[in-house]
This record gives structure tokens, sequence and C-alpha cells, in this order.
């Protein structure tokens, strides 16, 4: 497998978090000092400085969490993917999605998912039980939007590719997988789910069967030709 991974961006977004979540401290802390003084107006700023050092914070945990912490999301797929065959390319903030898996029949677009307990797809609507009741409070630990997600990206992808000249009848066939990284997480009924659920060590083998035996007309020599010089011209122009 080719990677093609945007390291100057992982890095500028990693220092962002680190900013942001040291900002959010002291800001915080400022609210605090402010909040045990006499004066009415500074408690007053203290409840700005406390609203504001929170945005912080939420700002610094999505950098952090998704470029601070090691593994990185994309490092696990990386691992996941590492033994694929030499016709497929992964690309890592270098395409206009997160993370783009270039095969030879399809574009798969894994999604990472973080929610523990148990998830499933009911009545027409993702669930998720059990789980941080923190974490989901501030908003990192949840099953998400996946469809609204889904659909952005599909668009995003679509637009890019006809930009360059392969107009949308000719592009191949858009793949969305959640992939679960957490292994205390439970798949539950998933029978009716619009985006199928795998667990991150199935991955690659769902990958893999999906290409070789649903496939049923493989991209040319000519389509991987036209799609990865496009996806190469997309890399280029953001590094």
């Amino acid at each position: 497998m080719k990677l093609v991974i945007n390291e100057k961006l992982i890095k500028k977004n990693k220092t962002i978090g680190q900013i942001t979540t040291f900002a959010s401290l002291a800001v915080l802390a400022l609210g605090l000092v402010f909040a045990f003084g006499k004066d009415m107006t500074k408690i007053l700023y203290s409840y700005i400085a406390l609203i504001f050092g929170f945005v912080l914070s939420q700002v610094g945990m999505y950098f952090s969490s998704r470029f601070g912490r090691s593994p990185r999301y994309d490092e696990i797929f990386v691992g996941a993917f590492e033994k694929l065959r030499h016709e497929y390319t992964f690309y890592v903030y270098s395409s206009p999605v997160p993370f783009l898996l270039l095969g030879p029949c399809a574009i798969w677009v894994p999604i990472p998912v973080t929610a523990s307990g148990k998830i499933s797809f009911e009545n027409g609507k993702w669930k998720q039980q059990g789980g941080n009741f923190m974490m989901k409070l501030f908003g990192q630990e949840g099953i998400g939007r996946p469809v609204q997600e889904v659909s952005a990206n599909t668009a995003a992808i679509r637009k890019y590719l006809a930009q360059k000249g392969i107009p949308e009848e000719e592009q191949p066939e858009i793949k969305h997988i959640l992939v679960v990284l957490m292994k205390n997480t439970v798949i539950g009924e998933l029978n009716e789910a619009p985006i199928p659920v795998v667990n991150l060590e199935d991955l690659k083998r769902v990958v893999r069967r999906e290409d070789r035996d649903v496939c049923e007309a493989p991209l040319t020599e000519e389509q991987l030709a036209r799609l990865t010089s496009a996806l190469d011209d997309y890399s280029k122009k953001n590094y």
C-alpha cells in the first residue's frame, strides 16, 4: 500500500491543540481569580472568562484527540491497512476528506468511531447506550451524525474530482465505513443501518473481500491513473 500523508498539517494542528489547551487553562484560572473577588464587575468578567475558557478547552480537546495523541487515528488506520497490496493508496489529510483509501474498485472513506458502550441503529436512528457520561457531555465520545458526514464527504469528493475533469458518471463508487476503535464498544442491531459498521480488526478483511468478491467493474488502469493524478494534485497544493 502506498501512503500519502500531510505531515505539515498534522504538525500544525497538533500545535493548535497544545496552544488552545494551555490557553484554556490560563483563561479558566483567570476566571476563578475574578470569581473570588468582591468587585461585581470582576465577577461578570469571571463568567465571560469561564465561558471563553470552556470554548477554548473544547477546541483544544478536538485537535489534541486527533493530532496530539499517539497513536493518532491515521496511525491506527495505517496499521490496519499496511498489508494491503500495491494497488491501494491511502491518503491522510491529503484529499478532500481526512482519510481516503483508493482501491482497485472503489474509493473507501473510513470514519473513526470512538463511542463506547453499545451502538446500534434502530427505528431509523443511531443510538448509543452506556459509555462515559462526562466524555459524551463534552462531545468527545459519541456516535456523531454519520449520515450527514457521509453526505458531506461524498459531495466534497465528487465536486473535487469533477473540478479535475472527471465527471461524476466516470467516478468510482464511494464507500463509507464506520470503524469502531474502542475495544469496550459493543456493536448492537445494525441490520437497517445505512452505513456499515466494523471493528478495527475486521477493517482490512472487509475492504479486501468487497473489492475482490463483490466488485463487478474493477477500475481500469486509465481510471486509476486519472484518480491518482487528481488526488496527488490535491495533496501537493495542501502541503
